[in-house]
């Protein structure tokens, strides 16, 4: 790269760190614990799980704290966290209707076998602020309900699992591949396989995912799907018993789930729907309708827009990737910058430029109609 480092000293870049970390600790408030974070920013927390790729909520609150709130910056300090983790086992593979819904909405289904769960959501009311938020909670919202855990809830059929059973739904090859690629540890190589894909995407910063899946339903794309279904719930996480080899499980991960089905009608004897898939750590329905999107969109294998061109998508909506680039603008470029200058300045000189920038009456290539070679005028 074309920038060199900064010579102002460590002294001068300690103490510039050290002013960042007053000014989080600035102010008369109580500080913020990370409890708090995990408790009432549970969206902040769960975006950073997302797009670090890591599933862990008081570490995302941690880096949430520490980064003052920055998802990206925190973004970057769980992912460095990450690489320092010892990786000791693979889970079974748990298939999605094993999700214990907590919230489960299907625009494609009024009367969606297992019926709508709304379950915690401001969907269909007004967005207007709420003023007495601002002396803090001083009545308990939930009011009489009891929102403890009374067991677990009903494993639901999923809609897409009603589509195949009608052979309504088409079902790609099965990829020839053996185990599944780590995006995290494997460079990602064009064309994609769809594994790949949908972890790109699953990690992917939630506004780019947003905006390039917007971009398809602006026209920008061939992709305007119908939501099968939307869930948030929670999976379980399996291992093999080292003894008896059994999927024991372990724990369970808050995930957010959609599904979107897209028609065909051409270009296939029977027509059936394609679909767009997504999943995400944590609550955040946005980047996951964004994600099925841009599943589906990748799947049309063309160039033609930007949301349906794989390496252009991957490349962009990684954060960290699109952090470090923009980020990476400050710091000294002054090598590339002088050498720019001389350029530009050597060009002037040769066209005695004067130095208020004005070219009098000299003529140029556009001004000369007389057939004269480009960049030499005929009264040169």
């Amino acid at each position: 790269m074309g920038y060199v480092a900064v010579t102002a000293g460590e002294e001068i870049i300690e103490r510039a760190e050290q002013l960042f970390e007053k000014r989080r600790v600035s102010g008369d408030s109580e500080s913020l614990g990370v409890d708090q974070l995990d408790d009432h920013l549970g969206r902040l927390t769960d975006r950073v799980m997302s797009e670090s790729g890591l599933y862990a909520p008081r570490l995302a609150a941690l880096a949430a704290k520490q980064a003052q709130g920055d998802t990206v910056e925190a973004t970057f300090l769980l992912r460095a966290y990450r690489s320092t983790l010892e990786r000791f086992d693979e889970t079974p593979i748990v298939k999605p209707g094993e999700m214990l819904a907590r919230r489960r909405v299907s625009p494609a289904f009024k009367d969606v076998p297992g019926g709508q769960i709304l379950g915690a959501t401001k969907d269909y009311t007004q967005r207007l602020l709420d003023f007495d938020l601002v002396d803090g909670d001083a009545t308990n919202p939930t009011g009489e309900w009891d929102l403890d855990d009374k067991g677990d809830p009903e494993q639901l059929t999923t809609v897409t699992e009603l589509l195949r059973e009608e052979g309504l739904l088409y079902e790609p090859d099965e990829p020839d591949f053996g185990e599944p690629i780590d995006t995290t540890r494997e460079s990602v190589t064009h064309p994609p396989d769809r594994d790949a894909v949908l972890q790109a995407l699953a990690r992917g910063e939630t506004g780019a995912v947003t905006a390039l899946g917007y971009s398809a339903l602006r026209g920008y794309g061939q992709v305007h799907p119908t939501l099968a279904e939307v869930r948030v719930g929670r999976l379980p996480v399996r291992i093999e018993h080292p003894y008896t080899g059994e999927a024991v499980t372990v724990t369970h991960t808050d995930v957010t789930e959609s599904e979107a089905v897209v028609p065909v009608y051409e270009k296939r004897e029977d027509p059936q729907f394609a679909f767009g898939y997504g999943l995400t750590f944590g609550r955040n329905e946005r980047k996951v309708i964004g994600m099925t999107v841009l599943d589906a969109s990748i799947q049309l294998d063309s160039e033609e827009e930007p949301a349906e061109n794989a390496e252009f998508v991957l490349d962009t909506v990684d954060g960290m990737d699109s952090f470090g680039f923009i980020e990476h603008l400050k710091l000294p470029h002054y090598v590339t910058f002088q050498s720019i200058l001389d350029r530009i300045r050597s060009i002037r000189d040769s066209q005695d430029v004067p130095d208020d920038g004005s070219r009098g009456n000299r003529r140029t290539d556009a001004d000369d109609t007389s057939g004269s070679v480009a960049g030499v005028n005929s009264d040169d």
